[in-house]
C-alpha cells in the first residue's frame, strides 16, 4: 500500500563549509533576492555584508540562535531568527532563517508608502532600540554626507554611524528620550551644524510607532528649509538697513512726487502737507486742518455737484471709507483746477482710525484735453453724420468702426445688421457699370482691405427693385511699421447725376434720331424698347406702309402700332431678332427680306440698331429699311447670264471634240498603213510620232471631258448614273485594269480591303474616272521601285478607299488649295509630272455628288494618301446610264486618265 505525505515547507537556509557558502535552498533565494550564483561561493563575511548585519552581527559569530533584521537585495528589511546549526563535520554550518509574522514594516504602519514616496520630504525608519536604518527615501538620502548618501551605504547602518556628530550629540539624547517617553519631536528650522558642507536647517519631525504597546520604529521626517532660513535672515538684517534708510528716502519721496499727499489725524489736523499737495489748495499756508480751505474754494464732484464739508473726501476716510480715483473740481480765485483723491484709513490697535492717507493728483491738463477731445470729437461726430456722402471706417479685420447716417440710407441696411465689410451683400446686390456682379471679395471694402487705393470707383446697389449708384473713394490707413490699421470708404450717391447725364444723353439721341429720321433718304422708324410698338417714323416709312396697307391715312396712325402687325415680315421672324438685339445688345442685320408691296415684289435689307441709355440698357430700337430690290434683280439677271455662258462653254467644249476625232482618225489609218508595210523605211520614227498623237489626243480630249463635266456641275446639268454596286469588285477591276500600265513604269501597285462586297449606290463609271485620276498622281510623283496602295476599308456607315503613294509628298502649305480649279501645287514640276490643275477639282466634284467627301494627307518627301468616304447607301430603282457618256472599255479609260504621263 502506498502513502502520499505532505511536504513540509523548508526554511530558507544557507550551508557552509570553512566559512564559506556551499548551498543554499531555493526558499533563501526567494526570501533574499539574490541568485545562487550570487550566494554560492561567498565567505560568511561576505554574506553578512549582503545581508547588510554586520552591524549587528557577523554569521560566523552565532552560535545558536540571534534575532535581527536581515535586507533582501532590493535593500526590504525583514525581521528573521537565525538558527545556526553545526554538522557532524565540525568545519560544515547550516544557517536556518526564520521570518517573524507579520513584522513587515508595511503591515505595521499602513499609508507609509505615500509619505515614502514624497519626493519633498526626507523619510526614514530607524529600528528600536539601536537605531538600525530600515527603510529611507532619496530625499533623506540627500541630506546625508558621502558616502552614506548613497543606499548601499547606509541601509542596516545605525544612526551613529551614518550621522555626523550624532553619538553624544543633542539629536542622540532626543531619539532616545522618544525611546524612554514615547513622545514625538517636531522642531521647526532645527539647525545642524555637523554637516561637511556647513550648517543647514530642517522642519525636523521624530514620531515613535508602537506595536503591541511598544515601541517598535522611529518615523524620522525632514524637509530641508536652509535656504528659506538663511532668505529670512538676510532679510531681517537688511530689514535693518532698509528701515534706517527708509525713513530719510520716505521722507525725499513725499518732498519729490508728483503726487500730494495728506496726512491727517482724528481731530482732522493736517500733520503732513507734501509739496505737491499745496497745489491742492488756493493759500496752503493758511491750512491746518480739513475745512479751512472751504473759505475760498468751492469743491465739485465728477457730476458736478457741490461737495459739503460733511462729504469731503479726507473726512470720509476719516469715518473708515476707501476712496480711489475720486474725481474734485476745486473753483478757486485763480481758476479751475481737478484732481483726483484716493485715500484710506490707518487703525490703531484697538481697531480705532487714528489717521487718513490721502493722495491727490493735479489732472487739470488732461481733463482740460480730455474735454477739448470730447468737443472735438463731439463736433466730428455731427460732421461724420450730417455728411451728405456716405463714410465708413473698419479696422484690419474687417469690423466697422464706424459709419454716418448717410451709409445705412445708402446701404439700405439697419445699423444692427452692418458689422463687418461685406454685410450689405446680405440685403442687396452690388454691380459694376458694365452690369456684372461685384462678388464678396471684390468689393469696395474687401479691395481697400488688401491695400488697393479707389479713386471715384463707380458702382450700383440693387436692393427692393431700386438701383441707386455711388462713387466709392477708399484709402488704406498704416502704422509706422507698415502693418495696415484701419481703412476709410467714402460714397457719394450720384443716382441723380446719372440720371441726368442719361436724360441728357437721351436726348442727345433722340434730337439725332430725329434728325436722322427727318433728313435721311432711308426709310426709319423707332420702336420701343418694352413692346416694340412704334414711337417715329420718317416719311420714306410712311409711304412703303401706305401702299402695304391703304387703311394708313397718316403718320399719327402708325405711332403707337405694333411694328409686326404694319410690316407683313414673318412675325416669328421680327420678334427673334428684336429681342436679340436686347439681349446681346448688338446690332442685327437682314438681308433679302420680300415684300409685297402694291402688287410687286420689293426686297429689303433691315437694321435693327439698339439705342443704349447711360445705365448701359437698351433704351430703343432704330429700324433702317434699305431697299435692295434692283441689286437683286440685277443679281438674279446676272445669275442667268452665267448660266448662259456655261450652256455655251459645254457646247462650244463639244464642238472642239470633232477635229481631235479627226486626228485620231488620223493615226488609225498610220497604223493600217504601217501593217501592211507602207512606209517601212520610217516605221520606227511614225510609230512614234503616231503614238505621241494618240497620247495627246488622249489628253486633250481628257481636258475637254474634263472642262465638260466641270461646266455641267457648274451649270447643274451633271447627273450620275447611280446603281447599286459591289464597291469593292468595282475598286479591285480598276486596280488591275491599270496595273500592268503600272509595272511598266516600274511601279507596283497593291490592293487591299477588309471587306469582300460591300454593296452601295454609284456611278461606277465616275468611281473608275476617279481612282484612276487619283492613280495617274501617284505613277507621276513616284520614283521607279516605289510602291502605290490602294485600300478599302468598310466603316459601316461609310466606305474608306485610299490610294497612297511613297513619292515626293506635298508641301503641307499647299494641301488646302490642291483641289481647287485650275490650282497647280507646283509649276516648276518636270513634264512628267505637270497636269491641267483641273483633275483633283474635278474628283472633289464627282464624289460631293455621290454625297462624299475626299482629303488629303502628306508629308514632303514620304508620299500622300488621298482618302475618300462614300456613303454606305442603295437605292431603289437604278438609273440606266446613256451609254454615249460612257468610256467604251477599260483599257480606253486608262489611256485617257493617263494621257498626261510622260515618262
Amino acid at each position: 500500500m502506498k502513502y502520499t505525505l505532505n511536504k513540509k515547507a523548508e526554511k530558507p537556509f544557507l550551508h557552509s563549509k570553512n566559512s564559506i557558502v556551499i548551498e543554499v535552498n531555493n526558499e533563501f533565494v526567494k526570501f533574499i533576492g539574490y541568485s545562487r550564483n550570487e550566494l554560492i561561493g561567498k565567505s560568511l563575511t561576505e554574506i553578512s555584508y549582503m545581508l547588510r548585519i554586520n552591524s549587528q552581527i557577523y554569521l560566523n559569530n552565532i552560535e545558536n540562535v540571534f534575532r535581527c533584521y536581515v535586507f533582501t537585495k532590493s535593500y526590504e528589511p525583514r525581521e528573521v531568527t537565525i538558527s545556526c546549526k553545526v554538522l557532524e563535520c565540525q568545519n560544515e554550518k547550516m544557517y536556518f532563517f526564520k521570518e517573524k509574522p507579520n513584522s513587515r514594516i508595511e503591515d505595521k504602519c499602513m499609508g507609509i508608502e505615500q509619505i515614502y514616496a514624497n519626493s519633498k520630504i526626507g523619510f526614514a525608519i530607524h529600528s528600536v532600540p539601536d537605531l538600525i536604518l530600515l527603510k529611507v527615501n532619496e530625499t533623506y538620502l540627500d541630506s546625508l554626507d558621502f558616502p552614506y548618501n548613497l543606499k548601499e551605504n547606509s541601509i542596516g547602518e545605525k544612526q551613529k554611524e551614518i550621522i555626523t556628530g550624532f553619538e553624544g550629540g543633542k539629536e542622540e539624547e532626543i531619539f532616545l528620550d522618544i525611546i524612554k517617553t514615547g513622545r514625538s519631536y517636531h522642531l521647526p528650522e532645527y539647525e545642524y551644524s555637523n554637516f561637511k558642507g556647513g550648517t543647514r536647517y530642517w522642519d525636523w519631525s521624530v514620531i515613535p510607532i508602537f506595536v503591541d504597546g511598544k515601541i517598535k520604529y522611529v518615523i524620522d521626517t525632514a524637509t530641508e528649509v536652509t535656504e528659506r532660513v538663511s532668505n529670512r535672515k538676510l532679510i531681517e538684517e537688511q530689514a535693518k538697513i532698509i528701515e534706517q534708510q527708509k525713513k530719510q528716502q520716505l521722507e525725499a519721496i513725499i518732498e519729490n512726487m508728483s503726487d500730494g499727499l495728506f496726512i491727517l489725524d482724528k481731530n482732522y489736523k493736517y500733520s503732513l502737507l507734501n509739496a505737491s499737495a499745496n497745489e491742492f489748495f488756493y493759500s496752503s499756508d493758511s491750512i491746518k486742518e480739513s475745512g479751512d480751505s472751504l473759505a475760498h474754494t468751492k469743491y465739485y464732484d465728477s457730476k458736478g455737484n457741490l461737495i459739503a464739508a460733511e462729504d469731503f473726501p479726507n473726512r470720509r476716510v476719516l469715518r473708515g471709507e476707501k476712496i480711489r480715483e475720486y474725481r474734485v473740481t476745486c473753483e478757486r480765485p485763480d481758476g479751475i483746477y481737478h484732481f483726483n483723491v484716493s485715500g484710506s484709513p490707518i487703525y490703531d490697535e484697538n481697531g480705532e482710525v487714528a489717521k487718513a492717507i490721502i493722495c491727490s493728483r493735479n489732472i487739470t491738463e488732461q481733463v482740460n484735453s480730455e474735454n477739448l477731445i470730447r468737443m472735438q470729437k463731439e463736433q466730428l461726430e455731427a460732421i461724420i453724420q450730417d455728411m451728405s456722402d456716405a463714410l465708413l471706417i473698419f479696422d484690419k479685420d474687417g469690423n466697422y468702426i464706424t459709419f454716418n447716417k448717410a451709409a445705412r440710407d445708402t446701404f439700405c441696411i439697419e445699423s444692427t445688421r452692418l458689422n463687418k465689410i461685406g454685410d450689405g451683400l446680405k440685403e442687396a446686390e452690388y454691380l459694376d457699370m458694365d452690369k456684372q456682379l461685384i462678388l464678396c471679395d471684390n468689393t469696395p471694402g474687401h479691395r481697400v482691405l488688401r491695400g488697393e487705393k479707389l479713386l471715384g470707383y463707380r458702382m450700383a446697389i440693387k436692393t427692393n427693385g431700386s438701383v441707386v449708384y455711388i462713387d466709392v473713394n477708399g484709402t488704406p490707413i498704416y502704422d509706422n511699421e507698415g502693418n495696415f490699421m484701419a481703412g476709410i470708404l467714402c460714397c457719394r450717391d450720384v443716382t441723380e447725376k446719372i440720371k441726368y447725364e442719361e436724360d441728357v444723353l437721351l436726348k442727345t439721341q433722340y434730337d439725332f434720331l430725329n434728325s436722322m429720321i427727318d433728313n435721311l433718304d432711308l426709310p426709319v422708324l423707332r420702336l420701343s424698347c418694352s413692346d416694340f410698338k412704334i414711337t417715329d417714323v420718317n416719311q420714306k416709312s410712311y409711304n412703303i406702309f401706305k401702299k402695304l396697307k391703304p387703311e394708313i391715312k397718316s403718320i399719327s396712325f402708325i405711332i403707337g402700332q405694333n411694328y409686326e402687325d404694319i410690316t407683313n415680315f414673318d412675325k416669328v421672324d421680327v420678334l427673334k431678332n428684336i429681342e436679340n438685339v436686347i439681349k446681346k445688345k448688338e446690332s442685327s442685320y437682314l438681308k433679302y427680306q420680300r415684300l409685297i408691296v402694291s402688287g410687286e415684289e420689293m426686297f429689303m435689307n433691315i437694321l435693327y440698331q439698339p439705342v443704349f441709355g447711360v445705365n448701359g440698357e437698351v433704351a430703343e430700337i432704330a429700324v433702317i429699311l434699305i431697299d435692295v430690290t434692283q441689286e437683286v434683280k440685277a443679281n438674279n439677271h446676272m445669275e442667268r447670264i452665267l448660266r448662259i455662258h456655261e450652256e455655251f462653254f459645254a457646247n462650244i467644249s463639244h464642238e472642239l471634240k470633232t477635229p481631235l476625232n479627226v486626228i485620231f482618225s488620223t493615226t488609225q489609218l498610220f497604223n493600217l498603213y504601217l501593217r501592211d508595210d507602207f512606209l517601212i523605211n520610217n516605221k520606227d520614227k511614225v510609230v512614234k510620232y503616231i503614238n505621241i498623237m494618240i497620247q495627246n489626243c488622249y489628253r486633250l480630249s481628257k481636258l475637254i471631258n474634263n472642262l465638260v463635266d466641270l461646266s455641267k456641275i457648274q451649270s447643274g446639268f451633271f447627273e450620275l448614273n447611280l446603281s447599286n454596286e459591289n464597291i469593292v469588285n468595282v475598286i479591285e477591276e480598276i486596280v488591275q485594269s491599270a496595273s500592268e500600265y503600272v509595272k511598266s513604269k516600274g511601279l507596283s501597285i497593291i490592293f487591299d480591303t477588309d471587306v469582300e462586297e460591300k454593296i452601295i449606290a454609284c456611278d461606277s463609271n465616275k468611281i473608275e474616272r476617279v481612282i484612276l485620276n487619283l492613280i495617274s498622281n501617284a505613277i507621276k510623283f513616284s520614283e521607279p521601285g516605289n510602291e502605290i496602295y490602294v485600300n478599302i476599308v468598310d466603316k459601316d456607315d461609310t466606305v474608306e478607299i485610299s490610294v497612297e503613294d511613297t513619292g515626293i509628298g506635298i508641301d503641307k502649305r499647299h494641301l488646302d488649295i490642291i483641289f481647287e480649279r485650275f490650282k497647280q501645287v507646283d509649276k516648276s514640276f518636270t513634264r512628267n509630272t505637270e497636269g491641267s490643275g483641273i483633275g483633283l477639282c474635278l474628283v472633289k466634284s464627282i464624289i460631293e455628288l455621290h454625297g462624299g467627301k475626299v482629303n488629303v494627307e502628306s508629308k514632303l518627301g514620304e508620299g500622300s494618301k488621298f482618302k475618300i468616304d462614300l456613303p454606305s447607301r442603295t437605292i431603289e430603282k437604278t438609273k440606266i446610264a446613256d451609254k454615249n457618256e460612257m468610256i467604251s472599255s477599260n483599257s480606253e479609260m486608262i489611256n485617257i486618265e493617263f494621257s498626261d504621263i510622260y515618262r
